[in-house]
């Protein structure tokens, strides 16, 4: 279905979409925008780079809600990421627009990462001990500071090229390194995201404005409507998603994500 003059039904659809990924992405730690990604290219059949820039407006609706749920952010990690992945999210978003964007090879690049992140998901979580609260907000030694960087450099690259943000990646390896505990990390993330989704499609935007991509990025009413639907989805998630064993919010969550990737695979 290539969307041309957006219907009614087809905004419905995508605020239905937006609550669903943010409901089973919010309570697992994984970007909505796995899911939407996929979505945007077969459901509505959108370009590479259109897809993207959608999913980055999909973010900036959808994330501040997160953000103000935090009772405390860590401000150097938060500097440290958002630093570092702000520039590179632009370096991101050229790839995309000037390589790979709407070629058969982005297709294939979105469906073999779809497939990995579910493969990942459904791996088990090792059990990590619970910090002493004295501990768990200690500053950064110079090591991680400078993984943090690395991080949040790769984040930027990876949040501008496929329109995710930045907490897909800067999220998990930072709890997986520096074992610190998650409410360290999310807080920070979720700026990360932000910074990166406002960067990115800003930068979308302005090479759209100078003619340099054949349709208009992103597609603004999908967008709206997909992050309308995620602040709906967010909310019921930190409502109810802890009533809901964590090991089958993952399953059908990687499910969705693989099938994805499959239909992506086929097109």
């Amino acid at each position: 279905m290539i969307v041309g003059e957006t219907q009614g039904w087809q905004l419905g659809l995508a605020v239905l979409l937006g609550a669903l990924a943010a409901a089973l992405g919010t309570p697992t730690g994984v970007s909505g925008g796995l899911l939407l990604l996929p979505l945007l290219m077969t459901v509505f059949g959108l370009g590479g780079t259109v897809a993207s820039a959608t999913n980055l407006l999909f973010n900036i609706v959808s994330t501040p809600m997160g953000i103000a749920r935090q009772a405390r952010i860590d401000t150097e990690l938060t500097l440290l990421l958002v630093g570092s992945a702000a520039p590179a999210a632009v370096l991101g978003v050229l790839v995309n627009v000037f390589l790979l964007g709407d070629s058969a090879v982005f297709r294939v690049l979105v469906a073999a990462m779809l497939a990995a992140v579910a493969a990942s998901i459904l791996l088990p979580r090792p059990s990590v001990p619970a910090a002493r609260p004295s501990a768990a907000w200690t500053p950064l030694t110079r090591p991680n500071r400078r993984l943090m960087v690395v991080v949040g450099i790769a984040s930027g690259l990876l949040g501008g090229f496929y329109g995710l943000g930045g907490a897909v990646l800067a999220a998990p390896v930072a709890l997986l390194v520096t074992g610190w505990p998650v409410v360290r990390i999310s807080g920070a993330a979720l700026v990360t995201t932000l910074v990166v989704s406002l960067t990115g499609l800003a930068a979308y935007s302005a090479l759209s404005f100078a003619g340099h991509t054949t349709v208009r990025t992103p597609h603004w009413p999908l967008g709206l409507a997909l992050g309308v639907g995620g602040v709906i989805g967010g909310y019921a998630a930190a409502r109810y998603a802890a009533r809901i064993p964590d090991r089958s919010l993952r399953t059908v969550l990687a499910v969705l994500i693989g099938l994805g990737a499959l239909r992506l695979a086929l097109l």
